[in-house]
């Protein structure tokens, strides 16, 4: 079984990654999801959003009981000292909708959460 889960939004999002990666279709709580399989690790997209996001991880989770879950993606708005491709770990996430914070330790920077793509004048 897979080590590693990995959730992204979009599977654009990990397109890179997972192009040779074994491709499954499974199951949770009624709804569809699809996996890739390599090695130890398995990743799910499962769309845009918190809700979208919470179903992929339990899924993933209840599938495939894996040892760490990370949440991956495409994000807008980040320093210019970052590129493409860099790793952002931030130290707390914020959630937009009622400013309640989440600290992660270890990381730097912050990172705000937005229910839709949040428009410049939100960022």
């Amino acid at each position: 079984m897979p080590k590693i889960a990995i959730v992204a939004a979009l599977e654009r999002e990990v397109s890179g990654l997972i192009r040779h990666w074994k491709r499954i279709e499974r199951e949770h709580q009624g709804r569809n999801f699809t996996f890739f399989e390599q090695d130890e690790t398995v990743i799910v997209c499962g769309g845009i959003g918190m809700e979208a996001a919470r179903r992929a991880a339990e899924g993933i989770i209840a599938l495939y009981h894996p040892a760490l879950l990370q949440s991956v993606g495409f994000a807008g708005a980040l320093p210019a000292s970052l590129s493409v491709g860099d790793i952002f770990s931030p130290a707390v996430v914020i959630d937009a909708r009622d400013a309640s914070r989440t600290d992660i330790e270890g990381g730097k920077g912050m990172l705000i959460t937005f229910q839709t793509v949040a428009s410049p004048s939100k960022k």
